[in-house]
């Protein structure tokens, strides 16, 4: 068998790409965000003796975490918008 034949798997000459989403940086921020949520969940047990602590402190996460990547996405958004408007 030549090398310019190829093994006898076929290959595909055309890949299926999908262009990037601007939004990637939201979604790696949004899982960094639920692992250390995760985490927080499992630990705040032990962090604080008091349920209303706990519950306070997982609130707290959760609304800081939701505005921060409300603000993320606007920022993304709107970027997005100047780049094709201008």
């Amino acid at each position: 068998m030549n090398d310019s034949e190829g093994g006898s798997v076929p290959q595909n000459k055309r890949r299926f790409t999908v262009a990037a989403s601007p939004l990637n940086p939201a979604k790696l921020e949004l899982g960094l965000i639920l692992f250390v949520g995760i985490f927080l969940l499992f630990s705040v047990g032990s962090i604080f003796e008091s349920q209303a602590t706990q519950i306070a402190v997982l609130l707290s996460y959760g609304l800081i975490s939701m505005i921060w990547l409300i603000i993320r996405v606007r920022r993304i958004m709107q970027n997005l918008d100047e780049k094709t408007d201008g």
